[in-house]
């Protein structure tokens, strides 16, 4: 059966309003009223108010009606809109891993009605399709390799964190570059901490020189600075960090202060610069600066907690340090020892290229350079020179007791060790004397080629380490007083460095005046520390005495053999030219090879390193030595097992 509700043209009687009923009813009462009133004005007047209530009463009567028809029709648009429906469906319950999966599910909703005569009440059947899409998220998308962010200390640390704020800046200001900048007021610089860009032509080198620009004047005046269009000649010159024109038309940078200098009420430095731009014209405002200064107070917050970090790292390393120089003392407690163990763990606590530590010699009664390490292997101040007291920087060092930091060397009144030296005339230069309380010991001397590298807190740095080692050289003093006669070392029974050196300025002198041949050999033990640690500090002393006896076996009566470093032997063969030195060196070489070392049940080899330099008409005695470690150097640069001659 069909209702019969869809086929009356007149709306049920349910959808007429109480007032609607009562305007009829009074309308009926006046029609029927004004029929049988015999006045005709009266007559005119009722029919007039009998028309206007029946007027009212079609227009809401038909208003009504429209209202229905839009609601069964929304109703229906409603119900078809039901039949596709998109979910997002993320299970709590999956499986954990490195992965997370999100199902995007549409739902595709088919209602069929039963016209069944028979059925009493209608009924509907549901047809659910499902398309599943599944999306792989990788857990490492939301969160941070926390051992990668430790690994790298603060610096890194720090630089991770810069780089995700910037990327959040430049996500919400639509940025085109969003940058930090450092403030190096020493150097006049502009050091790039953090950047991200969308630009081809971004700087490529890490620092700028302040200037003009935009990023300089809030570098220099600590106020924001907000454009928003420019031309096209003036970019050039007011946004130093591309290297070519970008079609940039919005600019705004903003200061970071370290909050002690705020709160102190100092000069108000800037320690930093955040700027973004954009490719739009007018694109920031006062709510953008309100925005960028939460992120430079984020900034500044960050900086406090990473500048303390930053300091005790700092005093890690110094006693880092100092724990391997003491340990490297432990093992052989002599002047060459705490010497070379000084310059190397100066080279890892500052930027340097040249390391250097003078010494006074009481034989020849001088301030000699007893060590250099040279990174360029270029011409710097040979082993053994001299130092002039009183035409050097070095010797002012030492004879007031007090540090010299030079951040460009050119500037120098005198010269870094003697006058007729042969050194750069670029870079910085650091002069730290090693004082104890009754006496100055000498003096260490760092050296890099690039002007104003060092910092303040480097150079704190290095104070520390030198203070804490000079100890070593004060009881070195007074140990030196009580062996002044000794000439054979405990170890290896070979002479000790200082009578080496005594006898080699005796027989260069003698080759010079009798015209003989003169060859002076440098033997190495390779990887000396890798086999203690390995075997323990008794394989060092087994090591050295295995290597002394060959060479002792190999010399004859009146060529001299010496122990000059931890690990070095020098031999100084009287009458022997290059090529005999180079044949007899290979012959040692080949021994120590094949000797077998012996320490308990541990059974192993060593190998050795040599250097080689001859002696011409009139060369010195320093001369000769600092020809033979070049070609040393050489050798153990090689790789070791090695022999090159000078």
């Amino acid at each position: 059966m069909k209702d019969a509700r869809k086929l009356s043209t007149f709306p049920p009687w349910s959808r007429v309003s109480l007032l609607q009923g009562g305007c009829v009813s009074a309308g009926v009462v006046l029609f029927i009223i004004a029929y049988n009133t015999q006045d005709v004005a009266v007559k005119f007047f009722l029919f007039l108010v009998t028309g206007v209530v029946v007027a009212f009463c079609v227009r809401a009567f038909l208003h009504r009606t429209q209202e229905v028809s839009v609601g069964e029709q929304g109703l229906k648009d409603s119900e078809g809109k039901k039949r596709t429906v998109k979910k997002l469906l993320f299970d709590d319950f999956q499986a954990s891993g490195s992965q997370y999966k999100i199902q995007f599910i549409e739902e595709e909703t088919l209602c069929h009605e039963n016209t069944d005569d028979q059925t009493p009440q209608p009924q509907s059947t549901t047809l659910k399709v499902q398309k599943q899409k599944t999306v792989e998220w990788d857990v490492t998308a939301f969160c941070e390799d926390a051992q990668n962010l430790a690994n790298g200390g603060p610096k890194a640390e720090f630089h991770t964190l810069a780089m995700r704020i910037l990327s959040v800046v430049k996500e919400v200001c639509f940025a085109h570059t969003v940058g930090l900048f450092w403030v190096n007021r020493e150097k006049q610089q502009l050091v790039l901490e953090s950047a991200v860009t969308d630009s081809q032509v971004f700087m490529s080198q890490q620092r700028l020189t302040i200037g003009t620009d935009y990023v300089s004047q809030v570098a220099l005046y600590g106020k924001p600075i907000l454009v928003n269009y420019f031309s096209e000649v003036s970019q050039a010159d007011i946004l130093p960090y591309y290297t070519k024109h970008e079609t940039v038309q919005s600019f705004l940078g903003i200061p970071v202060f370290y909050p002690t200098e705020v709160q102190q009420q100092l000069s108000a430095n800037p320690i930093a610069v955040l700027c973004i731009d954009c490719r739009e014209n007018d694109v920031y405002g006062n709510e953008t600066i309100a925005l960028l200064s939460h992120v430079a107070k984020l900034f500044s917050t960050l900086l406090v907690g990473y500048i303390s970090k930053y300091d005790l790292l700092l005093d890690s390393e110094v006693l880092q340090s100092i724990s391997r120089f003491r340990k490297q003392l432990e093992r052989e407690f002599t002047v060459p020892t705490a010497t070379r163990a000084l310059v190397e763990e100066t080279a890892r606590l500052i930027p340097w290229d040249y390391v250097t530590v003078v010494l006074h010699d009481d034989t020849r009664k001088e301030w000699i350079v007893q060590h250099v390490l040279n990174r360029m292997n270029d011409s710097y101040v040979p082993l053994l020179s001299a130092v002039d007291l009183e035409q050097s920087i070095v010797g002012r060092g030492i004879q007031s007791g007090e540090l010299i930091v030079r951040g460009d060397v050119r500037t120098l009144d005198r010269s870094r060790f003697y006058p007729a030296e042969r050194c750069s005339s670029e870079g910085s230069l650091v002069v730290v004397p090693i004082n104890s309380l009754t006496r100055c010991y000498g003096a260490l001397v760092v050296e890099c080629k690039e002007r104003e590298v060092y910092s303040t807190q480097e150079i704190s740095l290095i104070q520390k380490f030198v203070q804490e080692a000079s100890w070593a050289f004060e009881v070195l003093s007074l140990q030196e007083i009580t062996n002044k006669y000794l000439a054979l070392d405990e170890t290896t029974g070979v002479a000790t460095r200082k009578a080496f050196l005594e006898r080699l300025h005796e027989e260069v002198q003698r080759a010079n005046d009798f015209g003989t041949e003169l060859s002076l050999v440098m033997v190495a033990v390779d990887n000396m520390d890798e086999h203690i640690n390995r075997h323990g500090y008794e394989a060092f002393e087994v090591v050295l005495q295995t290597v002394s006896r060959i060479v002792k076996n190999a010399v004859r009566p009146y060529d001299v053999v010496g122990r000059f470093d931890y690990n070095c032997f020098v031999i100084l063969l009287i009458s022997t030219t290059l090529n005999e030195a180079s044949l007899w060196a290979e012959k040692i070489k080949k021994n120590v090879a094949s000797s077998i070392v012996n320490i308990a049940t541990k059974n192993f080899s060593v190998t050795v390193s040599v250097g080689i330099a001859g002696a011409y008409e009139n060369l010195s005695d320093v001369d000769l030595l600092e020809n033979a470690t070049r070609a040393l150097t050489k050798a153990q640069g090689a790789g070791g097992n090695v022999i090159r001659v000078f």
